[in-house]
């Protein structure tokens, strides 16, 4: 094994260990020019692929980010949440009976029991893996990202640093370096309480029903009268991290899906221009996004009409 690998496996270069108090604290120590300094929450992307002048830790295990709860109308996830926990939550997990159940469904298809209990819903938000689940189906349940630790040009010059900002996924996938790059601290994933009449779908395509996908879609939206509202899809696997379909989403919203649906579709699949690699050409992962999505709103639109 090479040296460097060997190093960053271990985190060798590792010389500072810090565990805050207080989100201030934490930020402060995000903020420092020197060390490199990154968050400790799972560790599984530490032990794995970090870089090697990553020299100190801030392991937020004291902060209280650890809680799902309900305020209002929003659904608050703590950053430190584990992929198991939502698995598990009543509010998220394979049992629950909202259009949220599609949270708990892709985190328990992120990966194997021992790492989906260290692993944190930030931590898959941060490495934005191209066909994340879990990442896939945040965005179509409409999440956002509320960080400390972001400065706000927009407020006033004498609001404290580490106020809260919260910034939509889609923005911050796109431009998630830039953002963590200024010492920024992810506090929670928060996302609208779906209506009564919302449902949701996840699809996906592997090399075995056990693999981890190569192409995802998700789609979550209401249905009044064969009438979609709140259109939101996604799709992962054929982009550097999983997107939003705005053009289809417009597409579909307030309109008859059965009469729509395909050239929507065929519209917003000449829009994609997907990578290849060994596990999939660019043109099969468009295919299979054109597939998976068809079948994801299609599964919406016959559960919505009940049995026939």
């Amino acid at each position: 094994m090479k040296d460097d690998k060997l190093h960053s496996m271990v985190m060798l270069n590792l010389k500072e260990y810090h565990r805050p108090q207080g989100l201030t604290e934490a930020v402060e120590l995000l903020k420092r020019k020197e060390p490199r300094t990154v968050v400790l929450a799972g560790g599984t992307w530490l032990v794995g692929e970090a870089p090697r002048d990553v020299e100190a830790v801030v392991d937020i295990a004291h902060l209280g980010l650890n809680r799902i709860v309900v305020e209002g109308n929003l659904l608050r996830i703590g950053a430190a949440v584990t992929h198991q926990a939502l698995v598990e939550s009543e509010l998220l997990g394979l049992n629950a009976r909202s259009a949220l159940r599609i949270i708990g469904e892709t985190a328990q298809a992120m990966s194997g029991l021992n790492i989906r209990n260290r692993a944190t819903i930030a931590g898959a938000i941060v490495t934005a893996d191209a066909a994340s689940p879990l990442v896939t189906a945040l965005l179509a349940c409409d999440a956002e990202v509320v960080v400390a630790g972001a400065r706000d040009r927009s407020k006033d010059a004498q609001e404290p640093d580490d106020f809260w900002k919260v910034i939509p996924l889609a923005g911050f996938l796109a431009y998630r370096r830039q953002v963590l790059a200024e010492g920024v601290l992810i506090t929670e994933v928060r996302m609208p309480i779906p209506t009564p009449d919302t449902r949701s779908a996840y699809r996906r395509v592997a090399r075995t029903p056990k693999d981890y996908p190569i192409v995802c879609a998700a789609a979550s939206f209401a249905m009044k009268d064969g009438i979609a509202g709140n259109v939101r899809i996604a799709v992962g696997g054929v982009a550097p991290t999983p997107i939003r379909l705005s053009r289809l989403e417009f597409g579909l919203e307030k309109k008859h899906v059965s009469d729509w649906l395909e050239s929507e579709l065929d519209a917003q699949m000449q829009m994609l221009n997907p990578p290849g690699d060994w596990l999939g050409s660019a043109a099969y992962r468009k295919e299979m996004a054109h597939v998976l999505v068809r079948r994801a709103v299609l599964s919406i639109a016959d559960d919505a009409r009940g049995p026939t």
